[in-house]
């Protein structure tokens, strides 16, 4: 069922971005999104439909969302995703969508509030049996991006992490206090926010 909602969640925040794109840019921008989001779109229904798939599936859907929020943002932030050696993309599974709304919060919420270009790095690496994923961003962090929520009345609470939450507790058979999910406020040398870094434990 929480796999199940992450497919409208997805699906509604992109349609928003392309409404947004066709209003603000030309018509062949516009169309180049969309067929990257028909791709996209189609690779999130095939990857939902199984409970897990190949990490190498999931890492294909997660490169085509940061090249569509990267057109939508037009280039206002670089991304990098990188895999230690040690992880085998193509025989480790993964359950589908589990990194997307964390990438997607970051970008949202922490990079798009930047005045310069912004840096999203994404890192793979395994761990005594684990899967790790730390998503660093060096946006505007928490505390402003609260406040920034707060006074738009288009705010809305963010489900795809919620979700995501509980996905990693039942797969985890944990309580959700576990230290499965790790959030930790960056600060740069002069004391101001530098940012947020996420750690998922699979």
């Amino acid at each position: 069922a929480l796999r199940a909602q992450m497919n409208p969640h997805f699906i509604f925040n992109s349609l928003n971005s392309i409404n947004m794109f066709i209003l603000e840019n030309n018509k062949l921008q516009a169309s180049e999104y969309l067929s990257k989001f028909s791709r996209l779109v189609r690779l999130i229904l095939q990857n939902s439909q199984e409970a897990f798939i190949p990490m190498e599936r999931e890492l294909e859907a997660l490169q085509l969302y940061l090249e569509l929020e990267s057109l939508r943002f037009e280039h206002r932030f670089q991304y990098k995703i990188a895999v230690d050696d040690e992880v085998d993309t193509t025989v480790l599974k993964v359950p589908p969508l589990i990194v997307q709304p964390h990438v997607e919060n970051a970008i949202w919420h922490g990079l798009m509030h930047k005045k310069e270009t912004g840096h999203l790095e994404i890192d793979f690496y395994q761990k005594e049996q684990a899967l790790f994923c730390k998503i660093s961003d060096d946006g505007v962090g928490r505390k402003k991006a609260g406040e920034l929520k707060s006074k738009s009345t288009l705010a809305h609470k963010s489900m795809g992490m919620r979700i995501t939450a509980n996905r990693i507790a039942i797969l985890q058979q944990k309580n959700q206090e576990d230290d499965y999910i790790k959030i930790t406020d960056l600060v740069l040398p002069d004391g101001s926010a530098g940012g947020t870094e996420v750690l998922l434990r699979i």
